[in-house]
């Protein structure tokens, strides 16, 4: 499981030694099962979240899409539809923008570990912990038309037919351009040896635009058929008034020239407005859109296995005032693989190694005071993931960027500490406190194909370290505690709320509720 979705360990002590029923503190505990004894614990965590820390700042999870102009900053095929417009349009000055938007996003993450742990002697035991995870996510989208300038395009309404007109104009536009270009090499226009021949300047600037319109509808890709923006300028804007202006003056400018018929046929754009059906679409569409799986503005959820957790826990000390325990940890690849077809993806697991270590120690004060602090540090093992490679920020993703990478998760380290004070010898309360901080992901290309593949359907070269942007991490979490010890039964509850996270990457602004139920039986 993602060491940044680990909460506080939350559980109850057995009678210390001077025989007294006590309550446990809200770290990993020190004890271990007595020799032949297997201690099964139950303990369905919560974590929800809708905001995160992002260089230090509280922000929405609907952030990218939530505004008056809703444009290039969060969409990287906005960003490149922009340039293009300008070029295409003349309007040097011009900003995309889909309309007025605020986007909600909540995310929700539900772990039901269930662990055994069996005492080999009365210091030593082994534990295996099987997580069963529900991750759960409620998207929903307000759109308006109003600044709108963008649309749906044409092959994201109709394919079909937007195909066959689009394929027309290009073909005219480059049958014009290339027999206006033979007759500058046949040396008309006086452009025989002249440097500074008007005709050859005017189709420089003719070749751009088409380019750039070429760009708009088909992106940058060889594959025309899966590839371009799925939105486009309004014909009732003004850039879509801007770009019907260059194209009627460059035909009237080929006939003007003489020798060229030029062309007629006009380029299409969006007639509509978007609206959270045009979003949705453009979202999910494989072959215009970006990609992405299942209906992206709804409350969605699935279930999956969890990455398996391997343990031996040593007792070192069990003093009546002072206890600790040092825990090896093996974390194991049994979660299902992400997939970068999800939107707002959450991983059920990271399906690669972790070797884990921690010491826990419990001081205890008096007969009322109980301190807990735990250490513990990770190292997580290389593996590769599958990944829409864009800057940091970027919300959706064309399905081009798309490739499998190898991956080194940064490693971690985390402390823990719970005072709680006994009220009485069978229950506790008090506080929790937890630091946590990862170190940054390191993404690279398998192989040299790989980058020269992403580059060729991306129209450049694209660094896969982009993606390490943002994978740091470092939180601070308060919460408070509650414990109770029965003849047979231990249980407890829980709650923690992430207060701050680091400077260097994204951090949940997570809320964390976490009951504890355990109860052991003799087996020999």
């Amino acid at each position: 499981m993602r060491a940044t979705l680990r909460v506080l360990t939350f559980c109850t002590i057995p009678a210390l030694a001077r025989g007294v029923s006590v309550a446990a503190q809200a770290v990993d505990r020190t004890d271990v099962p007595r020799h032949g004894v297997l201690r099964v614990t139950f303990d369905p965590r919560i974590v929800a979240w809708d905001a995160q820390f992002v260089g230090g700042a509280r922000l929405s999870l609907g952030r990218p899409l939530t505004g008056d102009t809703v444009g290039g900053a969060s969409l990287p095929v906005v960003a490149r539809l922009e340039q293009d417009v300008r070029t295409a349009s003349g309007i040097a000055g011009f900003v995309a923008n889909l309309g007025r938007s605020l986007l909600s996003v909540r995310q929700e993450r539900r772990t039901t570990p269930i662990t055994a742990e069996l005492g080999l002697t009365d210091r030593l035991s082994v534990s295996v912990m099987v997580p069963i995870v529900r991750v759960a996510t409620r998207a929903h989208v307000a759109l308006s038309a109003a600044g709108a300038n963008l649309g749906p395009s044409p092959r994201l309404a109709n394919s079909g037919s937007a195909d066959t007109a689009y394929g027309a104009f290009f073909a005219q536009f480059d049958s014009s351009l290339a027999h206006f270009d033979q007759n500058i090499t046949n040396g008309q226009y006086g452009c025989g040896a002249n440097p500074s021949c008007p005709a050859r300047d005017s189709s420089a600037s003719w070749h751009a635009v088409r380019d750039a319109l070429h760009r708009t509808v088909y992106g940058v890709a060889t594959d025309t058929i899966h590839a371009g923006s799925p939105f486009m300028p309004l014909d009732t804007s003004a850039a879509g008034k801007g770009i019907a202006s260059t194209i009627g003056q460059i035909q009237q400018d080929l006939i003007g020239f003489g020798g060229v018929a030029g062309f007629g046929h006009g380029f299409l754009l969006a007639t509509d407005s978007m609206s959270v059906t045009w979003m949705a679409q453009a979202i999910v569409d494989s072959a215009h859109g970006f990609g992405y799986g299942g209906i992206p503005f709804r409350n969605s959820f699935r279930y999956g296995l969890g990455d398996v957790e391997v343990a031996a826990k040593y007792r070192l000390a069990a003093g009546a005032h002072y206890a600790a325990a040092l825990v090896g940890l093996v974390r194991l690849p049994t979660a299902q693989r992400d997939s970068a077809d999800d939107w707002l993806r959450q991983s059920v697991g990271d399906h690669q190694t972790d070797f884990e270590g921690r010491l826990v120690q419990e001081l205890i004060v008096g007969s009322r005071l109980w301190l807990n602090l735990a250490v513990r540090a990770g190292i997580q093992r290389p593996g590769t993931q599958v990944r829409r490679v864009a800057p940091f920020g970027a919300i959706l993703v064309p399905f081009a960027a798309t490739t499998e990478l190898q991956w080194d998760p940064g490693d971690y380290a985390g402390v823990d500490v719970a005072p709680l004070f006994r009220f009485a010898p069978q229950f506790a309360a008090g506080v929790t406190a937890a630091y946590w901080t990862k170190q940054q992901d390191r993404y690279t290309f398998r192989s040299t194909q790989d980058s020269l593949d992403l580059a060729a359907r991306l129209g450049a070269p694209t660094s896969a370290a982009l993606i390490d942007v943002g994978t740091a991490e470092q939180r601070l979490r308060f919460g408070v505690a509650l414990t109770y010890i029965g003849p047979t039964v231990e249980g407890g509850f829980s709650i923690e709320q992430t207060v701050s996270g680091g400077r260097g990457g994204v951090t949940p602004a997570a809320t964390v509720y976490r009951i504890v139920l355990r109860t052991s039986r003799k087996l020999f």
